[in-house]
């Protein structure tokens, strides 16, 4: 075969192979995108009484300004009830499964794309806050779960698959079923707030599980300085703390969470990769609501609105500071945590209105 058949033969393969990996990318992305979006979580209900978010406020009382949380260890009433502090509702509505519905990271299963896709990190998302937030008042609540977007990333054999999901937040009447509560809380279009007073979207990346390989790879760069993300140098507020293992067990514990990379260190190190225990994806977001509604406050301002992302993880025992400064005349308020290197490892934008 002369030399110019044989190259166009290559470029007829070349062509047909990546035909071939388009049409597998395509599809999967087809097919996990169809099965998620169309997977029907289960509605889950708890009582807003103010033990949840009484512990909470302990368990960071000595790592937050002062004025942040009461001084007061007494459980507060639900005849006075106080309002559902900014970010804590992630500690109520807990995934209720069995010890049977987890894997074997200790994740449950319900938002999983499934194998080969078992590792799970939280990796952003936004909330709403439309109406000022509930009583702790010991009433029935529900939280709505939808998975609204898939998406597939990277290339053929190293995917990465994001699963966006939606909760909606609401008080539910006893003898409302949960056809009814649907029907009442449930919206298609995903920017009609309806009675829903917090609206959070949650995205979550799958990935594959790392070769011995990868392992080692990660381990040999422990101690190695990251690529970080420059943060901005002007913050109007920055306040530093070190996240510790019992804060991660506690707030574990408060969201009912078992995820290993935030409790086990071997398995950390040895099956993800990283060098020390994950500070979770919603203790930071807790961690800079509560530490910007202080500054806020001030101001007779509370937060509407805000979308952030994890650029870089935060790791036990080391420090991270929150930081922010305002955004422009609107009210937007840019919000950020740096890590131990400086750089930034959350990064976000919130938006106010008056109290």
């Amino acid at each position: 075969m002369s030399l110019p058949s044989k190259r166009n033969s290559l470029r007829s393969l070349l062509y047909l192979r990546g035909t071939f990996a388009s049409r597998n990318y395509s599809s999967l992305s087809e097919r996990l995108h169809n099965e998620l979006t169309t997977r029907k979580l289960p509605l889950t209900y708890d009582y807003l009484h103010p033990q949840p978010s009484h512990l909470l406020n302990l368990t960071l009382r000595d790592l937050l300004p002062q004025s942040t949380t009461s001084d007061d260890t007494t459980l507060p009433s639900v005849r006075d009830p106080s309002p559902l502090p900014v970010g804590h509702h992630l500690i109520y509505f807990p995934p209720q499964v069995t010890l049977s519905q987890l894997l074997p990271d200790c994740t449950d299963k319900l938002h999983t794309p499934g194998e080969p896709f078992s590792r799970r990190l939280w990796v952003g998302g936004n909330l709403r806050f439309p109406v000022p937030s509930p009583p702790l008042d010991g009433s029935r609540a529900v939280c709505i779960e939808s998975i609204r977007n898939v998406t597939v990333k990277g290339r053929e054999g190293d995917e990465k698959v994001i699963v966006t999901i939606e909760r909606r937040i609401g008080n539910v009447p006893e003898e409302e079923t949960a056809e009814q509560t649907w029907d009442r809380l449930w919206k298609e279009n995903k920017d009609d707030v309806g009675e829903s007073s917090v609206i959070e979207n949650r995205d979550l990346i799958f990935m594959r599980l790392k070769t011995s390989a990868q392992i080692e790879a990660d381990k040999a760069q422990f101690d190695e300085p990251n690529r970080t993300v420059k943060p901005p140098s002007d913050a109007t507020f920055r306040h530093a703390l070190i996240p510790t293992k019992a804060l991660l067990f506690r707030f574990s514990a408060l969201t009912f969470n078992a995820h290993s990379i935030h409790l086990d260190k071997s398995y950390t190190q040895n099956q993800e990769g990283y060098r020390n225990l994950l500070v979770h994806g919603p203790l930071t977001l807790t961690l800079l609501l509560t530490v910007l509604q202080q500054q806020l406050s001030r101001l007779n301002l509370c937060i509407s609105d805000i979308d952030y992302r994890n650029l870089a993880p935060l790791f036990v025992e080391e420090e991270l500071v929150i930081c922010g400064k305002p955004k422009n005349e609107s009210g937007a308020w840019d919000v950020w945590i740096e890590g131990p290197d400086g750089g930034m490892a959350v990064r976000g934008t919130a938006r106010t209105r008056s109290q």
